[in-house]
């Protein structure tokens, strides 16, 4: 409503200009209202004085009032006399110092112009003030001003792209990038702090905020933003979400996360397939250890399996049960092979004693040197000791983009993880147990 009152006075400028105008009255109609604390009627009183409508032109006058109605709250009154003063119109003196002042008062308020004029009034300024633009920025925008918002927010994160480096400031520029964010959801402001709040080097990382920032980039198609989640959700270790994150940013054109997304997959399918085999062995063992089979557990994690953790599972149960004695002696010495110390060892130990073969403790007096184990084992059975490895996963874990090199750490992961959780509102998932 203000900003059509201001193009009309401004209207009625250019219509006076050329005629003397004799007023009908010696005060505005809005006067008396503005005196008695009217804020609109100060500036409608402004604006009859500014075009001369019903009173004597006097731009100088229409400024008092203009400013009047800015101190009663209405931001375009400063906006205009901002707008009048740096253009030195009529009998006002041209002074862009206080038409900055002005405009930043307006812009403090929330006016579009204000903010818009303000910045750019103190951009063109030699040298530049940067502490007053950003001080202006971070006012405007909380004040609610879409332009101090948005360009503010590149202002503060890149200078504009280094138009303006000395306006670099992510601390205060993350805030505004989420205000930013929030006018308009698809624009800058968005990515800006996705950024500022997920490089966990600097000050201002913030796990939860950078999640939520990267997932609506990512929901808004800007495939970088879905790798940096695929990243982000490898490193907390929910592989679901993070390969979902890759296949996307790789359909949005970003090659290399077609080969995050064809590594995750593989490496994902070759730990279910472990998972699988590993619960087909316990399976198995559960069973002949619970039908009290004993010898036979162990020689099947032996023999079909070859697995420490299944001979020392089979072993731990038959000593528990009493039942060493059903572990033949050949599977013993094995045992005393695979495990140079330790409860399964010294379980293994005890049996042989029982049996006087003579072989516990040192596995025999002068056959505990490297390769003699093997030796006798093969003068006695015919064939070399069975091999041994850890039904543990060992292959590493799948390869991702990496953000810094704080990014792996304990701390950081942590943060990610608690802020995932929570935010999905789902603490029974696996990774957040």
């Amino acid at each position: 409503m203000f900003k059509s009152i201001l193009t009309a006075a401004l209207a009625g400028i250019t219509l006076f200009a050329g005629s003397v105008f004799t007023p009908a009255v010696a005060q505005s109609q809005s006067e008396a209202a503005c005196n008695g604390g009217d804020a609109e009627a100060c500036f409608y009183t402004g604006a009859e004085y500014a075009q001369g409508s019903g009173v004597a032109e006097d731009k100088q006058k229409a400024v008092t009032f203009f400013l009047k109605a800015c101190d009663m709250g209405i931001p375009d009154g400063c906006s205009t006399s901002g707008y009048l003063t740096s253009r030195g119109e009529g009998n006002i003196v041209e002074d862009d110092v206080k038409a900055t002042t002005y405009y930043e008062r307006a812009c403090k308020m929330g006016h579009e112009d204000g903010c818009n004029w303000g910045l750019g009034a103190l951009l063109a300024q030699s040298p530049r003030d940067a502490a007053r633009i950003k001080t202006l920025i971070v006012e405007g925008c909380n004040a609610g001003s879409t332009y101090a918002c948005k360009w503010g927010a590149g202002a503060l994160f890149d200078g504009s792209e280094n138009k303006y480096p000395e306006l670099i400031d992510h601390e205060l520029g993350g805030p505004v990038a989420e205000k930013s964010c929030e006018i308009d959801w698809q624009a800058y402001g968005c990515y800006f702090a996705e950024v500022i709040y997920g490089n966990p080097d600097a000050p201002t990382f913030n796990a939860e905020k950078s999640l939520t920032y990267t997932n609506i980039g990512c929901s808004f198609d800007q495939a970088q933003s879905c790798s940096n989640l695929g990243g982000i959700y490898v490193s907390i270790e929910d592989y679901d979400f993070a390969l979902r994150s890759y296949e996307k940013a790789c359909t949005l054109g970003l090659e290399a996360s077609c080969d995050y997304a064809k590594s995750l997959s593989g490496w994902m399918e070759e730990v279910a397939a472990y998972e699988q085999r590993m619960a087909e062995m316990n399976a198995t063992m559960n069973s002949l250890i619970g039908s009290g089979a004993y010898g036979q557990a162990v020689n099947t994690a032996i023999y079909t399996y070859g697995s420490t953790d299944m001979v020392a599972k089979a072993v731990t149960a038959a000593s528990n049960a009493g039942r060493m004695s059903d572990i033949s002696t050949q599977d013993l010495y094995v045992v005393a092979y695979w495990f140079p110390s330790g409860p399964v060892r010294g379980a293994a130990d005890r049996e042989m004693a029982a049996r006087g073969t003579g072989l516990e403790g040192t596995f025999g007096e002068g056959t505990n040197t490297a390769g003699a184990a093997d030796a006798r084992y093969r003068a006695q059975y015919g064939s070399s000791m069975p091999s041994s490895s850890s039904s543990s996963y060992s292959s590493s874990s799948p390869s991702k983009p990496v953000l810094s090199a704080a990014e792996a750490s304990a701390q950081t992961k942590a943060r990610y993880r608690t802020a995932h959780c929570t935010m999905n509102g789902n603490p029974d998932w696996p990774v957040c147990r």
